[in-house]
């Protein structure tokens, strides 16, 4: 998964955004960041989308035969300009698509709605829904009624 994660470094610097910055707005501590961003970890899917979704990404999965066509797509559409001049259509021109990896990676550098801590979702935060169970996995004390699933031990 590093290489979705070198694209990701060169959208946080092209944004000028530190990592702390991008951390933060992901939900995840600056030394997970760090250790993702250098490959010196090979963090989980959540982390990847996290990290995507705090930059206005979306983690996409697509048929490799479909990468050609999904490239030129993106790369017809007007887009906006990123910090520094260039547009995200030039970025994605310059190697941030599919390229030698074989269609995996990120699906170009759109630049999407501009986040700050305050506005990102945090997996378990009390300001909407969700579908998934908060950490203790039930919501309550971490208790469960399955039975033997108290002290660890079974009777026979």
């Amino acid at each position: 998964m590093e290489q979705p994660f070198k694209q990701l470094h060169s959208l946080r610097k092209s944004r000028k955004l530190k990592q702390e910055d991008v951390a933060k707005m992901a939900g995840i501590s600056r030394e997970a960041y760090l250790r993702a961003e250098s490959g010196r970890a090979d963090p989980r899917l959540s982390t990847l989308m996290a990290v995507a979704g705090a930059l206005g990404l979306e983690v996409v999965l697509a048929p490799r035969d479909a990468i050609a066509e999904i490239e030129r797509v993106i790369a017809s559409h007007p887009t906006q300009p990123l910090q520094g001049g260039t547009s995200s259509t030039e970025a994605s021109q310059s190697g941030s698509m599919g390229g030698s990896t074989g269609g995996h990676g990120l699906a170009g550098q759109y630049r999407g709605p501009e986040r700050t801590p305050q506005s990102t979702y945090h997996p378990g935060g009390a300001s909407g829904t969700s579908d998934r169970p908060s950490a203790g996995g039930t919501g309550s004390s971490g208790s469960t009624d399955r039975p033997g699933s108290g002290s660890g031990s079974r009777e026979s």
